[in-house]
Order: structure tokens, then C-alpha cells, then sequence
């Protein structure tokens, strides 16, 4: 935090150079100063994609996930992914994963469109440490508190305590100094993209609009905000952000696109005129490469060939391929509770207006009310709540998979309740703890039309999340596989492929999901691209390298064979077998190949 602020500022002016910016998405800005400035960079990135709360969990995958396969979490060093539980309360740091409002959803009046759910400023984050954080503003607090959880090896990044910065008393949320430019950057995107509504917003101690209008923050945050953004400049992780943030909401946060706006519109610039052409550095883009269909006329019997875009700055690629093991059930309905918006418990029983809260139609039930979270609480502590849901074609065999956790009173005395999930005649009780969990339920013997979600008894109260009924046994689907780097004829792992395609031989009859990453020039690798899928059949026997026109020998034939096909004149040979080197394409090298293994057969 202490270099040179020139030569900073000479970066943070250079970095714009590294992103994907659309010609002219910030034209209208230019020759602007102070709050003309302000308001036109509004105009450009008020409009966007509104994104339901729900989707944050889709969302990370693309805007959150590290080189590991885990998110990055600025708020922790736990080893959250798209598997982690999601917990409404934790007690210690690894218990679980929140959305975080970084720009805390108190700041500006609570669940209100669209910035309750701009994927700008929420991001995944321990969910400990996260309530720790609380509405508290961001600050310094030399000597404050990082917990830990010595247990799991897990500990909080940054410190929560009483402002040691002058101007600000009040207690605050030191960052770490990793992120701390990043979150600078997404408190000036939120205070410039809601411009308009700044003046209407309930605030806090990081907001003074009233004595500093558009500039937005309070004297001593914006002065702290400024340092954090100068001596921590844009990263490649806040790039790659805002580009798949772009891609999925539609709209850019310019102060990592052009990090020299701050300047002109908080700090030394102010009343000059910013003209966008501030002289870029070379870029170092570490793009991840997308991985295209298979090509029908590229997949055989016992092989395929992967294919994807080349990305510079590489010095490899790792290819991955799984075979997959069909499931043994069929979604059939998922339900989220997504109309519900709630903070606390209601006190209205909804059990006859359920679909005004539902995402599906047709629910009944019981003694239901609204909880935090999109939930509803079941029961009170006179009657035992139950939820039926529509009818559906149902299997004799079904799963319910549910999110639920107890209902623990003011005083933290838990009912300690249990859920019994029942389709006709057949049903199950499964007990509950007092953290929001995932359950599973395999119900066999079903004769309804309906699953039933109920409580035993009154003063046996509990909180269901999220519902998903399937046919058939959901538990007889195998875990998807972590491979290492070996393999057999379900699985491959391939590293240092230097082209942008190879083909896979040997392969077993079945579904194949196969997905690469990128390995660049500086060490580090990219995440996992998208994942493609194809189905060998299997049917014949494997194929013999060199047996070209497939008469079941190598002979001069199939040099005659392949040496047609590349004037032009065959395409009706065996491609995996005339792949003789393996290097993913047909060749000079491969004819020159099958010529070796004739002079050593004889």
C-alpha cells in the first residue's frame, strides 16, 4: 500500500487496455467533467438485465470461480463451489456460503429492484463471516478481530473492529488488502449507476449525500475509498468479473474498464474534461478457450475428437473427459418459494394463497407462513404445518430432495424438529438441524399424486428453503468423478496438447461430458472451460491403427487409401485408425507412419 502513486496512476490508466470493451460503450462520456461526467457514465450502465436473487447461485459459476475449481471468496480462504451448502446462519467460518451484499441492501431501502440483486456488487462469501460483516461500513481498525476455525484449518480475511481512521468512530469491516481496491471500484459503480436514486436512500456512515451530492460518500470514506483504489490496482480476477458480469447482466462497472475516471470525478482530475484516451500498457489476457460440439464426422465407434478455440499466450492445454453414468431419476418439479420476500417471520397464515408465493401452481397446505429467504415456516406452537404439493405423474418409486433446517426462538432454544416426507401410504421422518441442510428421501411404494412435507406434532416447527420432487431413485446416479492425471477407457486426462483439437481413442460404449483449460505461458492455468458431451456407441471391436479402408489388415492399400483422401478422392476411411500418430488430424506424417509399421511387419 505503499508504492509510488504516479506510477500507479500511470497503470491504473493503462489497464483499461486489457478488456473486452465494446467499440464507443463509453463515447457519450467523453469531454465530460465532475457530475456531467457522473450522470452520463449513469446513462451508459443504469439499464441492464435484472437478475432474480435465486440465479447469484448460477451466476458464480462464470463470475466467481477460480483456477482451483473454487470461488474466489474475498470475504475467506474456505473452498466453497456450486456443491457448498448455502446457509441462512452459520456458527463458525466454513459452515457454509452466502450472497453477499458487499453495498449493503440496508443502504439503500432493502429488497428493491435492480440493485437488491446487481451481480456488480453480490458476491459469494463465507457466510460466517459475512454476518460478522454485517451493514457495517468499510474501514481500517488496526487491531480488530479475524476469526478462525483451527478445526477445519479455515480463516477470515481482514478484521472487523472500531475505526482507528480519522474521521469515522463507528465500527467497520477492514478488507483484506487484496481486495480492497476491488471493493473501492464497486462502491463507485454502485454510487454513480444509481446516481438518480442516491438522494432517496435511507445511507449510513459510508454516504454523506446531503453535504456531498453526487460525489455520494462521506469525507472520510472518500478519501479512504481513493486510497484503496490508487494503492490496489484492477486485477485480472476484477477483469474477468466484469467481463462475465457484462455477459450475463449487461452492463460494465468503468472503474475497472477505465480506473482513471475515479480521478476525475473524486480525486486530482476533478473539473478537467476526460477525453478516453489515456495510453494503454500491453495486455497480458488470459482468455479461457470454449469448447465446440463434436464434429459428427470426427466421432467413431470407440473415439471422438475434441475441438476448441485456441487462446494466446499458452503453452498448453489439458483435456478432460468423463464418461457419465445416467442418472436414475427425472426432475419433475423444482420449487425455490421464489415470490416469497420476506425479512422475518409473518404472522398470516398463507396456506390459502399459496401460489401467490410459489413458483409452481397448485401447493396447499397448513399452518404456512413467510420466512427470511425465500422460505416458509411450517407449524406454530399449538399445530403441527404441512405442504402438499400439485399433483404430478408420479413413479412408484420417487425423491424428494428438500432444504430445511429448526425453528429456534428469540432466546436460541431449537424445536428440534423433524419433517415427514410421505406419498400415500409410504413415507419417512428425517430429523433436522438447526443450519439450513440439504436432504434426500427416496420414497418407494408411491400410490398418490402428491408428496407431502409435514411436521409431527405443535411446538414442532421448521423452515423449508427449496423442494425438488424427481421419479425413480436420484441416489443410484454416481458421483461425477475427480479425475487425476491418468485414465482408462472412461476417462482421460491429456496434458500438454499444444494444437486446438485432439482425438480420444479407446473409449467405452457410453456418454461422455469432456471439457480443456488452458495452461499459460506465465504457469498458471485457466478454469475449466464449458462442458461438451457426446455418446460413443461402441459397436464393433476397437479399431486397428493403420487399417485405413477397414478390410481388417495394414497393408500398401491403406497408404493408397489415405493418401486419396488427402487429394481429395476418398473420405470413406477409417479417420481413428488413419489418426496414426495421434496428433488429431490426418497427414503426410500419418502415410509416412504406416509405411514404418509395414517395413517392421515384414
Amino acid at each position: 500500500m505503499k508504492k509510488s502513486f504516479y506510477t500507479l496512476l500511470t497503470i491504473l490508466m493503462g489497464l483499461s487496455a486489457w478488456a473486452d470493451i465494446p467499440v464507443g460503450y463509453y463515447s457519450n462520456a467523453i469531454g465530460k467533467q465532475n457530475e456531467e461526467l457522473m450522470t452520463a457514465l449513469e446513462g451508459i450502465i443504469y439499464t441492464h438485465t435484472l437478475l432474480g436473487y435465486d440465479y447469484m447461485w448460477t451466476a458464480y459459476d462464470m463470475t466467481d470461480m477460480g483456477s482451483d475449481g473454487y470461488y474466489i471468496d474475498m470475504y475467506s480462504d474456505c473452498k466453497y463451489n456450486n456443491q457448498s451448502t448455502h446457509v441462512g446462519g452459520a456458527s463458525y467460518v466454513g459452515e457454509g456460503l452466502n450472497r453477499e451484499h458487499s453495498f449493503p441492501k440496508s443502504w439503500f431501502g432493502g429488497e428493491i429492484s435492480p440493485m437488491f440483486t446487481d451481480l456488480t456488487m453480490l458476491i459469494p462469501t463465507d457466510a460466517y463471516v459475512n454476518q460478522r460483516r454485517g451493514n457495517n461500513p468499510y474501514g481500517v481498525c488496526a487491531g480488530g478481530i479475524t476469526y478462525t476455525n483451527e478445526e477445519l484449518g479455515v480463516t477470515m480475511k481482514g478484521k472487523l473492529g472500531t475505526s482507528t481512521y480519522e474521521g469515522c468512530t463507528s465500527k467497520v469491516f477492514e478488507p483484506d488488502d487484496e481486495y480492497k481496491g476491488d471493493f473501492a471500484r464497486i462502491y463507485f459503480y454502485m454510487v454513480t449507476c444509481y446516481k438518480s436514486d442516491l438522494g432517496n436512500w435511507p445511507g449510513c456512515d459510508q454516504l454523506d449525500y446531503q453535504k456531498n451530492g453526487y460525489k455520494a460518500f462521506s469525507d472520510w470514506s472518500m478519501q479512504l475509498l481513493m486510497e484503496w483504489h490508487r494503492a490496489d490496482p484492477v486485477s485480472a480476477k476484477e477483469i474477468n468479473r466484469n467481463e462475465a458480469v457484462d455477459s450475463i447482466q449487461g452492463n460494465r462497472n468503468p472503474y475497472v474498464d477505465h480506473p482513471e475516471l475515479a480521478e476525475y470525478i473524486w480525486g486530482t482530475k476533478q473539473n478537467e474534461s476526460w477525453t478516453g484516451e489515456d495510453t494503454p500498457i500491453d495486455p497480458f489476457i488470459k482468455e479461457v478457450p470454449v469448447m465446440q460440439p463434436a464434429d459428427e464426422n470426427e466421432i467413431g465407434t470407440t473415439s471422438f475428437r475434441a475441438d476448441w478455440t485456441a487462446v494466446d499466450h499458452v503453452s498448453s492445454y489439458t483435456l478432460k473427459v468423463n464418461r457419465m453414468v445416467e442418472t436414475g431419476a427425472t426432475l419433475l418439479m423444482s420449487e425455490t418459494f421464489g415470490n416469497v420476500v420476506a425479512s422475518s417471520d409473518g404472522n398470516k397464515d398463507i396456506s390459502e394463497s399459496l401460489d401467490d408465493f410459489t413458483d409452481n401452481p397448485g401447493w396447499t397446505g397448513f399452518k404456512l407462513y413467510t420466512a427470511a429467504n425465500h422460505g416458509l415456516k411450517f407449524g406454530t406452537s399449538t399445530a403441527a404445518g404441512y405442504l402438499i404439493s400439485p399433483e404430478l405423474v408420479l413413479a412408484s418409486t420417487v425423491t424428494v430432495q428438500f432444504n430445511a433446517k429448526n425453528w429456534i426462538n428469540k432466546n436460541g432454544t431449537s424445536d428440534k424438529s423433524s419433517v415427514i416426507v410421505s406419498c400415500g401410504n409410504v413415507s419417512q421422518t428425517i430429523p433436522l438441524t438447526d443450519t439450513a441442510t440439504d436432504y434426500t428421501v427416496v420414497l418407494t411404494g408411491c400410490s398418490e399424486n402428491n408428496i407431502k412435507l409435514s411436521g409431527t406434532g405443535s411446538s414442532k416447527r421448521f423452515y423449508v428453503y427449496n423442494v425438488d420432487i424427481y421419479n425413480g431413485d436420484l441416489t443410484t446416479t454416481a458421483p461425477r468423478r475427480e479425475v487425476v492425471e491418468e485414465g482408462d477407457s472412461t476417462w482421460r486426462m491429456v496434458s500438454g496438447i499444444t494444437d486446438d483439437h485432439y482425438t480420444v481413442q479407446a473409449l467405452a460404449e457410453g456418454y461422455y461430458e469432456y471439457m480443456v483449460k488452458a495452461i499459460y505461458t506465465d504457469g498458471t492455468e485457466s478454469v475449466w472451460s464449458n462442458i461438451e458431451h457426446v455418446t460413443i456407441t461402441g459397436n464393433g471391436d476397437e479399431p486397428l491403427i493403420g487399417d485405413v479402408n477397414g478390410d481388417g489388415e495394414v497393408s500398401i492399400a491403406d497408404v493408397t487409401a489415405i493418401i486419396d483422401y488427402l487429394i481429395g478422392q476418398n473420405d470413406g476411411i477409417n479417420k481413428p485408425a488413419a489418426d496414426v500418430n495421434n496428433d488429431g488430424e490426418i497427414s503426410i506424417a500419418d502415410v509416412s507412419d504406416i509405411i514404418d509399421m509395414l517395413l517392421n511387419l515384414q
